[in-house]
This record gives structure tokens, sequence and C-alpha cells, in this order.
């Protein structure tokens, strides 16, 4: 029989041996692509080479599955095609022919403007219309595990599995998938790579080379989306917060870096149009509406594994823009670090109080003045109106939870694998598995709003790609600023659905448009009207102009002179007997086009 020092070295070498099989340490490269097989292999599940290639039916009429996302692609998908066509300008993102007469400054139209940009020097170099969607929404899948094996690096944790752990769970995180049909708001990898040069920025003395690689992340989170900007930003000013309590920069040293960073960046912004005459007024008064419910991270919601666990917790009919479930495999995860975690938290939180602190408040702010756990509400605050504009500029509060969560799996990566145990790593693997399982109807969802090929349409495509193709000008009355574009159940209406099939159209062969969906409308409301009569208040001068402008639609329509210009008539104005003589009015499915022949 084997003695007692025999089974416990029997067990020590039992022990040793998982820990050299399952704990290898890797190179920093290596650990990056071995995130990155993971993540190619994950979005080869979700998505085919057609696909990828912009050659699928599905880019016909592409749409989503989040609630709003059935134009909500293909509307920024336009607005691509439309820039990449047109020559350059100051601004650099306005397009003449879109939005006319005025045109429009694209940078509102969430169409990403980094792919944009890339896909318009391809088409000034060769001619060719080339759709970078496509690459772009795959790597939006790839690239979140990559960046959280940085975290890993930054962190300098080097095992091969903890790589792996954590790029599935980035990579399968539900808020990204959620998400899909909102194409600038993929590019969650954004912020997680922020948070790992904010670790490597608390390591580095020398902050030259830092502050290079931050102003340019800064800028591509910026032509990427402003939400994830805004986060992108935040880490950023923890970063050099926290540089200088901890005595690496001296006041001078990080208001120096500081200023630089944001001087290179705001010429970058004004190049892009967002200070220029047109700019629509940033603020809304619709903040608390997309907040998140405090459920919402720790409830399951489009859960494979709870079949209970399938609706979106909302209780103000937009709270799925703060849809932030963690997942079941990110929680069970959580609850293996616990006591680590807060431990941790003990004995660094003054090492890290600049991100903590803006963590708390983003929270604070996503959830809002009114705080709902459920359909329970459990506080509401009441703010002065000039309060609740400024808050509304970031009017979907709930996405800036999407750095809590990536901050979270930061963490429990960290900390479960700094001094890891055999069964600390097993019980990793199986988080990872179950939530694999948890993400499934999501998954599948996804996979079949592409398989489905072209969102269904309400007009004839076959008409209106003749009618856009015989067209000088294609102008709808009326137009997406005049409309409802949202229906009760969260659904675009008929109306907003037909403005972006028309919109498209033209956007296919270049044909001027009235109509575009914007994130903000002006109706040509400017910063000068405002302060020319600021005791009217911006709602009413909104609405004054609002209705002149829908007016002048009308107006333009009713005494179109000029041959080729086409009038889709989505309403009963004008009516026949108001148009000019000569005009001649045909249908077009259950709408209507008018032209001088």
């Amino acid at each position: 029989m084997m003695n007692e020092n025999q089974a416990g070295a029997s067990s020590e070498s039992l022990t040793h041996r998982f820990r050299r099989a399952t704990l290898v340490e890797l190179p920093c490269w290596q650990l990056l692509i071995l995130a990155a097989v993971v993540g190619i292999t994950w979005a080869a599940s979700l998505f085919d080479w057609s696909f990828v290639t912009g050659r699928d039916a599905f880019w016909l009429f592409p749409h989503g599955m989040v609630p709003g996302g059935e134009t909500d692609t293909a509307a920024p998908f336009a607005a691509y095609l439309y820039y990449v066509q047109n020559p350059w300008y100051l601004p650099l993102f306005y397009v003449p022919i879109l939005g006319w007469p005025a045109g429009v400054n694209l940078i509102f139209a969430d169409f990403v403007p980094i792919v944009a940009l890339t896909g318009k020097l391809i088409h000034s170099s060769t001619g060719a219309v080339i759709n970078l969607y496509g690459p772009y929404l795959f790597l939006c899948f790839v690239f979140p595990g990559v960046m959280m094996a940085l975290v890993l690096v930054a962190a300098k944790i080097r095992y091969a599995l903890a790589a792996i752990i954590a790029a599935i769970l980035a990579d399968t995180a539900p808020i990204l998938l959620w998400r899909w049909g909102h194409v600038a708001l993929m590019a969650q990898f954004l912020p997680i790579g922020a948070l790992a040069l904010y670790l490597f920025s608390l390591q580095m003395r020398p902050w030259r080379g830092l502050a290079t690689i931050w102003i340019a992340y800064l800028i591509l989170a910026y032509l990427t989306n402003i939400y994830l900007f805004a986060m992108v930003g935040t880490v950023w000013l923890c970063a050099i917060i926290q540089r200088r309590l901890d005595g690496f920069d001296t006041t001078w040293e990080a208001l120096g870096i500081g200023a630089l960073t944001i001087f290179v960046v705001t010429i970058v912004i004004a190049l892009g149009g967002q200070f220029s005459p047109g700019t629509p007024l940033p603020f809304d008064s619709s903040y608390g509406h997309f907040s998140m419910n405090l459920a919402s991270p720790f409830i399951p919601q489009s859960s494979g594994v709870f079949p209970w666990g399938r609706k979106v917790i909302d209780a103000t009919n937009g709270q799925y823009e703060g849809f932030n479930y963690f997942g079941l495999g990110l929680l069970l995860a959580s609850l293996l670090v616990v006591p680590a975690q807060v431990s941790w938290l003990r004995r660094n939180l003054k090492w890290h109080v600049a991100l903590l602190s803006a963590l708390v408040a983003l929270t604070a702010f996503a959830i809002s003045n009114r705080a709902y756990f459920g359909h329970r509400l459990l506080l509401d605050l009441s703010l002065p109106d000039f309060v609740i504009q400024i808050l509304g500029i970031f009017r979907s509060s709930g996405r800036l939870f999407w750095l809590i969560c990536y901050s979270q799996l930061a963490v429990v990566m960290v900390l479960g694998f700094r001094h890891v145990r055999p069964l600390i790593s097993v019980c990793m693997v199986g988080a990872v598995i179950v939530q694999l399982f948890d993400v499934q109807p999501l998954r599948r969802q996804l996979i079949a709003t592409i398989a489905e090929g072209p969102g269904i349409e309400e007009l004839d495509p076959a008409q209106v790609a003749q009618l856009t193709a015989r067209a000088r000008r294609i102008d709808i009355v009326p137009s997406f600023e005049c409309i409802p574009w949202q229906s009760e159940d969260k659904q675009p209406t008929k109306l907003a659905r037909a403005n972006v099939e028309l919109m498209l159209s033209a956007a296919r062969i270049n044909v001027a448009t009235n109509t575009v969906d914007l994130s903000r409308h002006t109706y040509n409301l400017t910063w000068l009207d405002l302060l020319r009569e600021p005791s009217r208040g911006r709602e009413v001068l909104l609405e004054e102009q609002h209705q002149r402008y829908c007016k002048q639609e009308i107006e333009r329509a009713r005494t179109t002179e000029h041959p080729g210009d086409v009038f889709v008539l989505l309403s009963d104005q004008p009516r026949p007997a108001e148009m000019l003589p000569g005009v001649i009015c045909s249908p077009l499915s259950w709408a209507r086009y008018c032209q001088r022949p």
C-alpha cells in the first residue's frame, strides 16, 4: 500500500502536471495571436465569406435585430455609399447631394467615419465602390478578445488558458451580440483597449510614446462613434489624473500632456465638422428614457440557459438601449473571485481611485434620475429642464455602462489568474462553457437576420430602382425629418422604412435626395438662432423650425419646375389639385411619385 508520503507526493505531482498542462505561459505576441485565432473562429461561426465580401443578398437592404435595427443598418449603409462616391469637401464628412438642398454632415449619420474614410480613399485611387462593412463587422467580433488579452499582458499575466478564456468571454459578450443592427456601436473593443492602455500608462514613467498612442486611439474612437469616444476619453482622463496622483508626472506635465492631446483631437473633430455652423444642437429632453435598469446586468435576458429569461427588462419602453446583461458565464466567474476582488479593492483603492470614481459616476449616469429595478421605480429625482437637456447630449445613457461591464470582465480575469489554482482554472473553463450556452439565442438570432436576406421593403424594389435610375433628383415628402420614425412597439414606421428604401436606392447610383436619417435633426436651426432668442427656449424654436421646414418640403413638391426632379409622396400632401399644371403623378405601391416630363 502507498504510505502517506507517497500519496502526498503523488497528489503534488498530479497538481504540478495539471498546472504545467493548463497554465502554459507564452510570450505577449503569442497570447495576442492566440486570442485572435479564438476571435476569428467565433466570427467565422457567425458570418460566411459572401457576407464579409459584401456579395450576400443581405446587403441589398441590410437590417439588424436590436429594436429599430430594421433601418439603423440600412440608413448608415446608404450614407456610406453617398460619402464614398462624392468629392472631398471641408468639413470632411460634408455631402451636398444628401439632405438636399442644404447638404448634410454625415458625422451624425452613425456610419462609422473611419470605415467610410477608408472606402473613400479606395474609391479615389481605384474608382471602385467597395462595401467595407462586412470586414469591419467581422473584426468587431475578433478584436474584443484581442484587446482583453492585451489587458492581461498589461497586468503581466501570460497564461495561454487565461487568454483563451478572456477572448471567449469578451467576444461572446451579450451586450455586443445584442447590438446587432447598430453598426457604429459594434466596435466595443475600443473601451477594452482603453483599459489596456490605462494599465500601461500606470506602469511606464516615460509618457511621450504613450501620449502619442493615446492621441491616435482617441481619434480612432471619435471616428467610430461618439459614445465609444466618451468611454475611451473617460479612461484616458483617468490615466492622466492617476499618473499625477501616483507621482509619475508633475502637475504641469499632466496639464501639458492633457492640453496637447485635447488640442490635436479637437483639430480632428473640427475637420470632421462637429463645430460647423449647421451642426445639430446636441441637447435632448429624453434623458432617463433610454436608461439602464438596475436589474439588467444580473437577471438573465435573451438567455439560452434560463427559458424564462428571454425578455429584455424594460420599464420605460426605451431601456432596451440599457441592455447590459453580463452573461451567466461572467456572473459565475465573478462569484469565484468575490473574496479576492473585495480584498483587492481594499488594498488598491488609492491606486485606481480616478478610474473607480469614473465607473461609479458612469453607472449613476446610465441609471439616470429615474432608477428602476425591474418595473419597480426606486428613485425619481426631479431635475431642472436645462440639466435634462445637457444630460440628454448622451440620451441613450444606458450604453455608457458597457465600460463597467468590460472592466468587470478584466478584473475577473486578472484576479482569477494572478495567483491561479487548478480548481479556479477548471471553474473558469466551466464558466466559459456556460456562457457559450447562455448566448446561443442571441447568436442564432444574429445568424438568422443575415440568412433572411434583405429586410422587408415597403415599396416595390424594381419600380423604385427604375424610378431612381431616370431621376435627376429624388425628393421624398415627408422626408425623415418630418415623420415619426418609430412606432410604439419600437419598430420603424411605414414612412421611415419607405424613406430608407428610397435613400438606399438613390445612394447606389449617387442621385441627390432630400431625406437623410441622422442621430439629431436641426431643421436648419443653428446656435445663432438660439443665441438671438434665448428666452424662447430650444424646444419652442425647434418646433417652429420643424413646421416651417416640413411646409417648405410640401411647397417644393407642389411647385416643381425642373424635368427629372421626382417627388415621391408618402402622404396625401400636396394633393393632386394643388400641383402646378404639367406635373404628372403615378402610383408607387401605396404611395405616389410626381414629375414634370
